[in-house]
């Protein structure tokens, strides 16, 4: 019983501490939209990379974007990274990933 609160509580948080970024494309994003439409919204479709993870019945995804003008092989933490949980967007950015990590005990770039 305590494992879908701690999701429910680090979901929940990101709306407090925000969802902020330096990436100029997720401006436009909002918490909770399907991960379909974080895609078209940011102009990019494909990520990076992806890590997948199933938690406790739900289905995380980190996908990490390349900013900018940066070059293609780009230590993670200088990525941008987007947050999915069960097909909906929670979050983005490092504060956020951060967060969720932290919560579901992920296992996030560090580099």
């Amino acid at each position: 019983m305590a494992r879908p609160v701690a999701l429910i509580a680090g979901l929940s948080l990101l709306g407090v501490i925000g969802c902020g970024g330096t990436d100029p494309r997720f401006k436009q994003l909002s918490v909770g939209i399907s991960r379909d439409s974080a895609l078209k919204v940011i102009g990019v479709e494909k990520p990076a990379r992806v890590d997948p993870f199933l938690v406790n019945g739900h289905y995380f995804e980190v996908l990490y974007y390349a900013k900018p003008g940066a070059q293609d092989s780009v230590p993670d933490r200088k990525m941008s990274p987007i947050v999915v949980v069960d097909g909906k967007l929670v979050g983005w950015g490092w504060k956020s990933l951060d967060s969720v990590a932290a919560a579901n005990k992920l296992p996030v770039g560090s580099k």
